[in-house]
C-alpha cells in the first residue's frame, strides 16, 4: 500500500463506492417502472428491457474510450466530464417522448456513466497493491451493493408520488451532488504518454493471462445480468408478486452479495485471490444446475435462495477478478479497467438479450443461461491455470 504520497480525504473509499454506485443505480432503480414506461409509450416490456443492454454498451464504449484518455491525462477531469454528460442526458431521458428517444438518451447517458467510472478501479490501482488492493475493491463492492438493494425501493417511492420520469431526474440530482465530493479527491494518475492513446490496449490484448481473466470475469459478471434483466418478469409476472415484495427479494439478492464479499475480505488472510475466484464461480455453476434440475417444481421460496446464492458468490468474483488484472498494469490501470469493462459489459449485454430472445414465459431458459454463463467461465479460468502463473 503506498497512501503517504497522496493526501486521501476522509470517506475517500466511500466517496470511490458512491461513484461506482451510479451504474447499479442507473440499471436497478427504474426496474419497476417498466410497465410504467412500456404502457405510456404504447409498447411491450420486453423494448423497456432492451434499454439495459444499451446502458450496458454505452457504458462499455464510455470506458473504452475514457480509460487510455485517463492513464494519459488525468483522473479528475474525466470524471468531471463523464458526469457532466450523464447529468445533462438523465435529465433528457425524463423527458423522452417515444421509445427511440428513451434508447438514444439512454446510450448516452451511459457513455458518460462509463467515462466516470472507468477511474474508480484505476484510483484503487494507482495507491493499493495485492491483497491490500483485492481487499479495497470489496470493501467498495460491499458499500456500492446498498445501491442495487435500495434502488428499486427508491424507484417504488418515487413511482407512488410522482411517475417514471422522476426516476431520473433523481439520477440526475444524485449525480450533480457527486460532482462536489469529487473536488476532494487527489490526482492519482502516472499520465503515462507512451506511444499511440490506444496503444495500450494492444498491450493488454497481447498479454494471454489478461485475456483469460478478463473473459472468465466477464462471463460470471453477465450471470447477474441475466437475473437483472429478467428479475420484473421472475417475481411480477411469473409469481405475480406485486413492486413490494419485488424490492424486498431483489434486496435480498443484494444482501447476500454483500455477505459474501465480507466473506472474501476475510477470506483473504488465508486464501489468494484466484481460489477464491474460482470458487465463486464453482458456486455459481452448482447453483444453476441445481435449479435447472429442479426447475418444473420450484416454489418462490427455493427460487428465491437460489438466486441469493448464486449472486451472491459474485462478491467472491468481483474485486479478487480486477485487482488480478490489474497487478499485471501498474501504468495502465485505467485502460485495463476499460478493456475489463468493455469485454464484461458487452458479454453481458448479448446475453441479456439472449435471455429477452429466449423467453418463453418459464424459468428455464433463464437458468439454462446461468449454468452456461459460469460453465463457460470455469473454462476460461482452467486455461489460466494450465499457464501455471497463479499461485492457488
Amino acid at each position: 500500500m503506498n497512501t503517504t504520497k497522496y493526501d486521501l480525504p476522509k470517506g475517500f473509499i466511500f466517496i470511490l463506492a458512491m461513484l461506482t454506485a451510479i451504474t447499479p443505480l442507473a440499471i436497478d432503480v427504474y426496474l419497476p417502472s417498466f410497465t410504467q414506461i412500456a404502457n405510456q409509450f404504447y409498447t411491450s416490456i420486453d423494448q423497456i428491457e432492451i434499454t439495459l443492454s444499451i446502458y450496458l454498451l454505452g457504458f462499455a464504449l464510455g470506458q473504452l474510450l475514457g480509460g487510455p484518455l485517463s492513464d494519459r491525462y488525468g483522473r479528475k477531469m474525466f470524471i468531471f466530464g463523464g458526469l457532466s454528460v450523464y447529468i445533462l442526458f438523465s435529465f433528457s431521458i425524463s423527458l423522452a417522448s417515444s421509445v427511440e428517444q428513451l434508447w438514444i438518451f439512454r446510450f448516452f447517458q451511459a457513455i458518460g456513466g462509463g467515462f466516470a467510472v472507468v477511474n474508480t478501479s484505476a484510483i484503487v490501482r494507482d495507491i493499493y497493491h495485492g491483497k491490500e488492493g483485492a481487499k479495497i475493491f470489496s470493501i467498495i463492492s460491499m458499500i456500492i451493493m446498498i445501491a442495487p438493494m435500495l434502488a428499486p425501493v427508491i424507484g417504488v417511492g418515487i413511482l407512488h408520488f410522482f411517475t417514471w420520469r422522476y426516476i431520473f431526474v433523481f439520477l440526475s440530482v444524485y449525480a450533480l451532488t457527486l460532482l462536489y465530493f469529487i473536488t476532494k479527491l487527489p490526482e492519482t494518475s502516472p499520465k503515462i504518454k507512451r506511444g499511440g492513446m490506444f496503444s495500450n490496449y494492444i498491450e493488454i490484448v497481447e498479454n494471454p493471462n489478461a485475456i483469460l481473466l478478463i473473459l472468465a470475469s466477464g462471463f460470471g459478471f453477465s450471470g447477474l445480468f441475466i437475473f437483472i434483466t429478467k428479475a420484473s418478469f421472475i417475481y411480477m409476472e411469473h409469481f405475480n408478486l406485486d413492486t413490494i415484495y419485488f424490492s424486498l427479494f431483489f434486496g435480498l439478492n443484494v444482501a447476500s452479495l454483500m455477505m459474501f464479499s465480507r466473506l472474501n475480505i476475510r477470506l483473504l488472510e488465508k486464501y489468494s485471490s484466484m481460489r477464491l475466484f474460482i470458487s465463486g464461480i464453482t458456486i455459481q455453476f452448482l447453483t444453476a444446475a441445481l435449479l435447472f434440475s429442479f426447475s418444473s417444481v420450484l416454489v418462490l421460496p427455493a427460487v428465491v435462495i437460489g438466486f441469493m446464492i448464486f449472486i451472491g458468490a459474485l462478491g467472491l468474483v468481483f474485486g479478487n477478478s480486477i485487482s488480478l488484472l490489474l497487478e499485471h498494469f501498474k501504468d495502465i490501470s485505467a485502460t485495463a479497467t476499460a478493456l475489463n469493462g468493455v469485454v464484461g459489459f458487452t458479454i453481458s449485454s448479448l446475453i441479456g438479450l439472449l435471455a429477452s430472445y429466449l423467453h418463453d414465459g418459464t424459468l428455464q431458459p433463464i437458468f439454462i443461461l446461468m449454468m452456461s454463463t459460469s460453465f463457460i467461465s470455469l473454462n476460461f479460468l482452467g486455461l489460466l491455470l494450465k499457464r501455471k502463473k497463479y499461485e492457488i
